[in-house]
């Protein structure tokens, strides 16, 4: 080793031992999984930035967009089996406890997964979760019971939950806290295109005719193969880490772990369990609940509408292949909401401003199908709907920029994603045979919802703008000690 690294060496352990003694014992000899590299390599003045840009939005991007899509269309094909047939096995209110069970599933894996994908090699990890929620999905086709669907969708939902959480920590691993938001941004718009997919794959499986199985059946067969299949190309190819990805060099490696990661100071993954964070993350951190009521005020109209918008446009009076295809523009819609806002939160800025400004048309939607007799009126304004459900993109966006340590990252992102399922159990359990056609409470709890979601947004962003300003500048070199947020004088929020 040369007298230069042996120089780099000691300075960045004499900055470990530093930061140890301001932040306690219990971080002492636990840090970044990718520290050690850091201080073995040197970082070079020769790196094309644009290119590795381009080089990580080519490979790793498109996995990400694939997990997304899938995880959304899988679990979504439910609401279009619901126009092929599959209800017909079912009484009362037993459609909608199918969605319950599935998201009370992801609740409860939600801890697990999220502890498995720090403990493991984060990409394998993912990939062998992926295998066996596509393994649940064709089982579904063999599922003609009402005792049977709700196990494979008990499955489902603990399996599923490895996705959000894996997405939110990679695309953190490998962008500045900019190029997050317009990547989460890209995957994100995946909802859209699943959403399309779907509801031509509904369209078109309804025209299957066979003696042995039912169109809804043949669907879940072929996405479950499809699942697996990708689930295996993910294994294979997506990073565990910065440090240990294969189609990186090392200086390339070494200048996103200098550059990337040392801009956001949120560090890439410890594998360590640190309990000392997730007691900060509880306890401690004013952020913790606002975020989880922002999160489930915000979704309560993701689980109503990702359930019952096939039910509530045919309650507007359109034909089970009219209301497959009406979801279609659906997908489209979600895809220029999502763009548009990721964008404006990328280039421009402003973050609390953007998220808030999505609850409007939502607001507007919701008001005109409580008092609009119009079929037309009544699917723009549930087109409308979409927008406030589409937040949930730049509520992730802003949980994994505004957190660092690698437990408290990981366990705040599950219980994003618990506080998510729960707006998902709630929102179709709005939707009671009693109420129908009209489902009037549940459209009176949409808008109640929405409308609070926007003074917790305005609080968290002012809330984030006021912690800054009493930040100062502290000891440098700290982005790979693991130190959370608030340990970290040098983190500064986005708002």
């Amino acid at each position: 080793m040369s007298d230069k690294e042996e120089a780099g060496l000691k300075t960045n352990s004499e900055t470990e031992l530093e930061a140890n003694s301001e932040v306690g014992l219990a971080s002492v000899g636990s840090f970044d999984n990718a520290f050690t590299f850091v201080n073995q390599h040197q970082p070079s003045d020769e790196i094309d930035k644009a290119r590795l840009v381009r080089k990580l939005d080519f490979i790793i991007l498109p996995l990400l967009c694939s997990i997304y899509l899938l995880q959304y269309l899988d679990k979504l094909l439910l609401n279009y089996a619901a126009a092929m047939g599959i209800k017909r096995n079912l009484v009362g209110n037993e459609y909608a406890n199918l969605s319950t069970i599935f998201y009370a599933a992801y609740i409860f894996g939600e801890p697990i997964v999220s502890y498995c994908l720090q403990k493991f090699p984060l990409g394998k990890t993912l990939g062998i979760f992926i295998i066996i929620w596509g393994v649940v999905v064709t089982c579904h086709s063999a599922a003609s019971t009402y005792a049977s669907l709700m196990v494979v969708r008990t499955l489902l939902g603990i399996f599923e939950s490895s996705s959000a959480v894996g997405l939110i920590i990679i695309s953190g691993m490998f962008y500045t806290k900019r190029q997050q938001v317009a990547r989460m941004g890209i995957w994100s718009t995946m909802a859209g295109v699943g959403t399309i997919i779907g509801g031509l794959l509904s369209f078109a499986f309804q025209h299957v005719k066979t003696t042995k199985f039912q169109s809804w059946q043949i669907l879940f067969l072929v996405m479950g193969v499809i699942t697996i299949l990708m689930g295996i190309i993910v294994t294979i190819f997506l990073p565990d880490n910065v440090h240990t990805c294969k189609f990186l060099t090392d200086q390339e490696k070494v200048y996103i772990l200098n550059n990337v990661v040392k801009v956001n100071q949120t560090g890439t993954k410890n594998s360590k369990f640190k309990k000392e964070q997730i007691y900060e993350l509880l306890f401690k951190d004013k952020f913790t609940w606002l975020y989880f009521l922002l999160t489930l005020c915000s979704q309560i109209v993701t689980g109503a509408i990702g359930t019952f918008s096939v039910t509530i446009t045919l309650t507007f009076g359109f034909d089970s292949y009219e209301s497959a295809l009406l979801q279609l523009p659906v997908g489209a819609i979600t895809i220029i909401i999502i763009a548009t806002a990721t964008q404006l939160a990328s280039k421009v800025g402003h973050h609390t401003l953007v998220t808030a400004s999505m609850f409007v048309p939502t607001i507007v939607g919701a008001i005109v199908l409580l008092i609009s007799p119009n079929r037309v009126g009544n699917l723009l304004s549930l087109y409308l709907l979409y927008s406030g459900s589409c937040s949930i993109t730049l509520i992730y966006a802003w949980i994994g920029a505004n957190t660092a340590g690698s437990s408290k990252k990981f366990v705040r992102s599950a219980m994003i994603m618990i506080a998510f399922s729960v707006a998902c159990i709630i929102g179709p359990q709005l939707f009671q045979a009693y109420s129908a056609p009209h489902y009037r409470p549940a459209k009176i709890v949409i808008l109640i919802t929405q409308c609070l979601s926007i003074p917790i947004t305005l609080l968290i962003g002012w809330m984030c703008k006021e912690e800054n300003e009493k930040r100062k500048e502290s000891v440098t070199g700290r982005e790979f000690l693991d130190l959370t947020d608030i340990e970290n004088e040098n983190f500064r929020y986005i708002y």
